[in-house]
């Protein structure tokens, strides 16, 4: 019995100490106090972060955008806008499979956590313990929901904090949202909040988007598709890569045949079916400036920046003048829809949606400030909400009329002056071929129902009337392929392949507002173009007033289209065209007087688009009007200068108090020489024309003379001809034959009586017996020069007294 009390007692001291009591006892003790002292440790080191979470006011959650503010130049506001392409849709409204999608794709516990998955997060911890790095992501759709809605993730760069710092941040708000709100009102949110590419915010915006369908009309491939763009919204749309889209929409129906959301056929057949996309947008509903303000600021910020809101815009837009230029686009655009003439739909008789909405008249303005490129006045269209395509931005349209400063040009650079003559005379149709086969060209480009031919006119007569048929001539006698390379030269998209036709001179080719704005602007800047890049944003700033974007002075990229010589040469006859041309009237028109600018009218053959193009010495400014779809009439006999004009006074008069009297000087280059308005020849005290006086309807005569501007080296011209009966004789040749003048071409003074008053110390007039006065015509041995007014040059010119004559006898 000892022995076998002894032999039990063995076996006790032989039993190993993990099978002891105390052992699992005193191992449950150090593991609670290693929780203890952990806990306390994970308590402090979270604090701050929960402390954090509990600040924001979830009150909020479902605020979706702050808008910006855009400021015009002189710092008053010009509008507010939501960037973000969104519609806001119930839940209940969003197909069942998508939230499947959703699920599979992103939470597929979502329905279980209270705002944080820990097996996710213990997963990704396990992924990040193996591989080194996080390979898989552990935010719950509700911890999306916080990021997205109270920006952690800007808030986080503001503090220059870690990815884990803001995780805890997120994980600890996601909570008081569970608390807070249903699994539904935090699906809705959510749904309505989250970036899916390419603009597209919320659930609404996206089908539509990428499929032209509404939420509850997409299908399960369709809903898997867009599920797949959460994890990289820009690079995963399908609008930039449709084969990474497919990557991403495949592993999102492979989660949820994992998930037994689809079976295995199903799963199958949709990951081998190709994307289809059908996009129909939604608009914003802002305006044509605001979208390029918008591409502006996406282009400096990337679209989270835009997306940010809150942001204080200051634009180089300037509020008056946009507002006059939008103002008077639409009272012309009225009235032209009100002609009698007018046989197309008009603005508010279609309503939305109405596929004749885009038949009706448009018009567009664009106003730079030529020195820098800066955008004062931007009027893409008619109505945005109706039809966002932006005229500017997108349209090009034959200029008409309005190229002929360019084609002038070419000719000047030639070799031509403003006093070269043009044969303004009929010239047969199918020379051109413009506006039909037969019959003579049209001379609409004087911008009157009844032109009229006036013969041998001057270069400068011919482009201050717009003259057609002179214009084809000059195009004809300078070359076409002249024409064209200095078209090219003043930014005009002329193709490579154009063919070499006189109707090239009729400004048949198409060409954007944008890039006619910029040409013009030669005239006024030496004959550089305008700036090539055109910018509407001075500077950003964000809603705590830290500076985002500040745009920096730097020199304009322009090139030279002429020479400073043609440029100001160009300038001088627009200048003239305001009160004897095209647009006469117009100078009378402008609120700045003098007015130092030029102003252009150009219509095309068929009516179809009205031109209106000028400057002063700081800016630039286009006005066209006419149709989206080209070749329609706005009516017979719609010219720019009726429709377009008063749009451009408009609003060059409202820009005249900030951008307005800076001259144009005359170049070195220059030189300025007296002509004869009509010959074109050195002016004499004879050069008179016939005009009628708009008081009486009489005829009455004024002088001929006009001061021409002519590039140094071509001044020296004959003296006229015309008046003065003479053959032209160069001076460089020779001193002219004065027995060779021929008698005064004037018209004779016809006296009030029978008897003539006073002197007539030129025996010009008799008076016969039937009391009509004629002219006496003078013998060869009187010359024009004999009557030359000498006024006092004479007076007080004292002779020497004559010595005694002596004659001698031989």
């Amino acid at each position: 019995m000892a022995r076998s009390e002894k032999s039990t007692g063995n076996k006790r001291r032989k039993r190993r100490f993990y099978k002891r009591k105390r052992f699992w006892l005193g191992l449950l003790l150090l593991a609670a106090i290693a929780g203890g002292i952990g806990y306390v440790a994970l308590e402090r080191y979270t604090r701050p972060y929960r402390e954090r979470a509990a600040t924001y006011d979830l009150e909020r959650i479902n605020e979706l955008e702050v808008p910006s503010v855009i400021l015009g130049r002189d710092g008053g506001e010009i509008g507010r806008f939501f960037v973000q392409n969104r519609s806001v849709v119930d839940v209940d409204k969003v197909p069942k499979h998508f939230i499947d999608a959703l699920r599979a794709g992103e939470d597929k516990r979502f329905y279980d956590h209270d705002g944080v998955d820990y097996i996710g997060v213990a997963r990704a911890a396990k992924s990040w313990l193996s591989a080194g790095e996080a390979v898989s992501g552990a935010s719950t759709i509700t911890q999306q929901l916080a990021r997205g809605a109270y920006s952690l993730e800007a808030e986080r760069k503001e503090r220059n904090e870690s990815s884990i710092e803001r995780k805890l941040v997120e994980a600890f708000l996601a909570m008081r949202i569970e608390k807070r709100y249903r699994k539904e009102q935090i699906l809705g949110f959510y749904l309505n909040r989250i970036y899916f590419g390419s603009g597209f915010y919320g659930i609404r915006s996206a089908a539509l988007g990428y499929f032209g369908k509404e939420p509850d009309e997409l299908n399960d491939l369709e809903c898997a598709t867009i599920v797949g763009l959460i994890k990289n919204p820009t690079g995963l749309s399908p609008l930039n890569d449709k084969d990474a889209c497919r990557q991403a929409r495949n592993m999102v129906v492979a989660r949820m045949a994992k998930l037994d959301m689809l079976s295995a056929s199903e799963a199958k057949r949709m990951a081998a079916t190709p994307i289809e996309l059908d996009p129909k947008p939604l608009q914003r509903g802002t305006s044509h400036v605001y979208e390029r303000i918008a591409d502006e600021i996406r282009a400096l910020l990337g679209e989270e920046g835009l997306a940010v809101g809150g942001l204080e815009i200051r634009t180089s837009i300037d509020s008056r003048v946009q507002a006059a230029a939008e103002t008077r686009l639409e009272e012309m655009l009225a009235r032209a829809e009100a002609h009698p003439g007018y046989e197309h739909p008009r603005h508010g008789e279609v309503k939305k949606g109405d596929p004749r909405v885009k038949d009706y008249l448009q018009g567009a303005v664009l106003m730079v400030d030529h020195r820098n490129g800066a955008v004062i006045a931007h009027v893409g269209g008619r109505d945005y909400a109706e039809v966002p395509f932006d005229m500017i931005e997108l349209g090009r349209r034959p200029l008409g009329t309005a190229f002929h400063p360019i084609l002038y040009s070419a000719a000047l650079e030639s070799g031509m002056t403003p006093a070269s003559q043009v044969d303004d005379g009929p010239m047969d149709n199918r020379a051109v071929m413009v506006g039909g086969r037969e019959g003579i060209l049209g001379e609409w480009g004087m911008e009157t129902p009844t032109p009229r031919y006036e013969g041998e006119i001057t270069l400068r007569r011919a482009l201050e009337c717009s003259k057609i048929a002179g214009s084809v001539r000059v195009a004809n006698e300078v070359g076409l392929g002249k024409v064209v390379e200095q078209s090219r030269a003043f930014g005009l998209p002329v193709p490579a392949d154009v063919e070499l036709l006189p109707r090239l001179a009729l400004g048949w080719e198409s060409a954007s507002l944008r890039q006619a704005v910029s040409a013009y602007a030669a005239f006024a800047r030496g004959g550089e173009v305008g700036p090539r890049k055109h910018w509407y944003v001075e500077s950003i700033r964000d809603a705590g007033g830290q500076v985002r974007f500040q745009r920096p002075v730097v020199k304009p990229d322009t090139r030279r289209a002429v020479s400073d010589a043609t440029a100001f040469q160009i300038h001088s006859i627009l200048h003239g065209g305001m009160h004897r041309g095209s647009a006469a009237g117009l100078a009378e028109q402008m609120e700045a007087t003098p007015f130092y600018g030029a102003g252009r009218p150009g219509t095309t053959h068929d009516f179809s688009d009205n031109w209106f193009l000028g400057y002063n010495g700081r800016i630039s400014c286009g006005v066209w009007i006419g149709f989206l779809e080209s070749g329609k009439a706005i009516y017979e006999g719609a010219f720019a200068r009726d429709l377009a004009m008063p749009v451009w006074v408009s609003a060059m008069n409202a820009a005249g108090r900030d951008f307005g009297g800076r001259g144009i000087p005359q170049p070195g280059s220059v030189i300025e020489a007296e002509v004869c308005r009509i010959s074109g020849e050195r002016a004499t005290p004879y050069c008179y024309e016939m005009v009628e006086d708009p008081a009486t309807g009489r005829l009455r005569s004024r002088p001929a003379g006009i001061s021409e501007y002519f590039r140094k080296g071509t001044e020296k011209l004959p003296f006229c001809s015309l008046h003065s009966g003479a053959t032209p004789v160069d001076p460089a040749e020779g001193a002219m034959d004065i027995t060779a003048l021929a008698v005064i071409d004037t018209s004779p003074v016809r006296p009030q009586e029978p008897v003539l008053l006073g002197d007539d110390p030129y025996h010009s007039i008799h008076i016969y017996g039937d009391d009509a006065p004629r002219g006496r015509v003078r013998s060869g041995r009187t010359n024009v020069l004999d009557s030359f007014d000498l006024e006092d040059a004479l007076d007080g010119v004292e002779l020497p007294k004559p010595g005694r004559l002596e004659i001698s006898p031989e």
